[in-house]
């Protein structure tokens, strides 16, 4: 649904001047990445380590993540696909299948000529964090995913509970997950959205309650409300005229084992 709505949007925008977005002037670039351990690994090439660097300005750059330009829908869900197979899954007491890492999918909208970077769509898949009683048969690797899982997640709560506090710190420099998620908070042109995906069982009601809670201080919190002219970031360079504001919306999805 989000590869086919993109290219429609581009078809069908009216190209009003060079920094407006259409299929006439912007190309659509992909990179995915994921976050193990502590460490950031390209999922589009053959896991290459990655490093998180902030500049003078404060915006974060993902130096050596490779982007592939998709000129399709069906190029876009190829690229997405691949980097799903290449993240780090394990079984655990919970799930066959679980994710140990969490994922980000960057899509990018570039002028076609210059390469100037105009809007950024980031898809955020988010591990979902575990008990003491769903880790007590793991192994000390799984236990440890465990932990680093909860940590960055933990970040992330203090960050939205910052936010929404009115803070003047927020403490995104206290994980590579708040980190490279600063941009989604603090640039004027941002939207974020959550998407929580819930236990129904009645054993998972206070992971349940813990998710919506902070679910709903991004519903109801304006980001960027909390935050004085000198504190907010300057526009993004990329986004001087953002793709509408429907495109420059950047997703969380929460998942709750």
């Amino acid at each position: 649904m989000v590869a086919d709505d993109i290219f429609s949007f581009l078809s069908d925008n009216v190209l009003e001047d060079d920094s407006c977005c259409s299929c006439d002037n912007t190309t659509i670039s992909i990179a995915i990445f994921e976050i193990y351990g502590g460490r950031i690994q390209d999922l589009l090439n053959k896991r290459n380590r990655l490093k998180v660097l902030e500049d003078g300005r404060g915006e974060v750059v993902i130096s050596g993540l490779e982007e592939f330009e998709a000129s399709t829908p069906e190029d876009f869900l190829a690229l997405i696909e691949a980097g799903q197979n290449n993240r780090t899954t394990h079984a655990t007491e919970a799930n066959d299948e679980s994710s140990r890492s969490h994922s980000i999918c960057q899509v990018l909208f570039r002028d076609s000529t210059s390469r100037r970077l105009k809007a950024k769509l980031s898809l955020v898949d988010l591990a979902g964090s575990e008990r003491g009683s769903d880790t007590k048969s793991h192994n000390r690797q799984r236990r440890t995913e465990s932990s680093d899982i909860n940590t960055s997640l933990l970040a992330l709560k203090e960050c939205i509970r910052a936010i929404d506090g009115d803070s003047r710190h927020v403490p995104y420099r206290q994980s590579k997950l708040t980190l490279i998620l600063k941009d989604s908070f603090t640039s004027n042109y941002a939207r974020t959205a959550m998407i929580a995906t819930l236990a129904p069982g009645s054993l998972s009601t206070d992971h349940t309650v813990n998710t919506l809670r902070y679910a709903d201080r991004i519903k109801e919190k304006k980001i960027g409300d909390s935050f004085t002219p000198s504190q907010r970031r300057s526009p993004v360079r990329q986004a001087k005229s953002p793709v509408r504001k429907e495109i420059v919306e950047e997703k969380v999805d929460m998942k709750e084992h």
